[in-house]
């Protein structure tokens, strides 16, 4: 069982270099850093790839962009799975789990909804197609009063353009059925061949989403839904994330959020920041430490493999 691990990066302290080389023990890790944050990485290992090719703004089809050209580098090479994270998650079981679990489905999981999605704002999500998102409405690192600049424009965007052009005209959609969820997505090596392969013969689909809002949660789930045969997908993306408890959205795990995680089937959870709570990190890798000493009658995986 062959896996690589995909990263979209914007920063590189000890958080992501940690996770970097925890995860290359076993796994081929392909790194996409934002071209705007000039992170000049040296991978001491042939299983580290680094890449800095496009400017990743929040929002903005350029993530699509950044994250095709990972599974693009990645499939060169040809792995049996492929994992897409970001550099603030952390592993939450050892690397042979992980690698067990895949071994065994050939199921493709990633969180995913049919649209209109209800919890979704504006029109089910459907505004974010249906209407022009310029890169300069697009968030990302900036001055004060660059930032303030973003808010003007986007206000403006939502309360003159939009209002006009639902009165004159929207973008028209694609004749498909239109899928949204998360954006963590573990393809197997069967569907990443057949969806890059299907883009190569189909570019108008790219360029469709080119002035779209958010579109990384519906580029690859109506893609995947319309034009990737002989897959089976489970509604879940094997992540621990906190959409509730605050204070940020998703929540930034700290310590006491340990015992919930550790009860967690996932594989993965997100989001961690050194600079918030680096004992929760600490506490985390010390228990995978512990479990990869465990011997191998003892190991027992936490999830079943049958998607429900």
């Amino acid at each position: 069982m062959r896996i690589a691990v995909l990263i979209l990066l914007h920063k590189w302290t000890n958080q992501q270099q940690r996770l970097v080389e925890f995860l290359a023990r076993e796994y081929d890790v392909f790194i996409h850093a934002d071209k705007r944050s000039q992170l000049a990485i040296q991978p001491d290992s042939p299983r580290i790839h680094f890449y800095s090719e496009y400017k990743a703004y929040w929002g903005h089809h350029s993530l699509n962009e950044a994250t095709l050209f990972l599974f693009r580098q990645a499939a060169r090479i040809g792995f049996d799975r492929y994992l897409l994270i970001s550099g603030e998650d952390v592993p939450l079981k050892p690397l042979h789990e992980i690698t067990r679990f895949f071994a065994a489905t050939d199921q493709e999981f990633f969180e995913h909804h049919a649209m209109p999605r209800a919890q979704w704002a504006d029109n089910g999500g459907f505004d974010r197609l249906d209407f022009f998102y310029p890169k300069v409405l697009s968030r990302g690192p900036a001055s004060p009063l660059a930032n303030k600049l973003n808010i003007l424009l986007e206000r403006l965007n939502r309360r003159l353009l939009i209002p006009a052009m639902r009165k004159v005209a929207r973008r028209p959609r694609l004749p498909v059925e239109y899928w949204g969820g998360g954006q963590w997505l573990n393809l197997s090596g069967h569907c990443v061949t057949q969806m890059l392969a299907w883009l190569d013969a189909n570019p108008w689909y790219e360029r469709k989403f080119r002035w779209t809002r958010c579109s990384d949660e519906i580029f690859f789930h109506t893609l995947i839904f319309n034009f990737v045969q002989d897959v089976e997908v489970c509604n879940d993306h094997l992540r621990y994330i906190d959409w509730h408890s605050g204070p940020e959205i998703p929540r930034v795990m700290r310590r006491s959020d340990l015992d919930k995680m550790r009860q967690s089937p996932a594989l993965f959870a997100r989001k961690f920041d050194v600079n918030v709570d680096p004992t929760v990190i600490d506490a985390l890798y010390a228990d995978l430490a512990e479990q990869e000493q465990e011997p191998a009658a003892q190991r027992l995986s936490a999830r079943s493999t049958a998607c429900c």
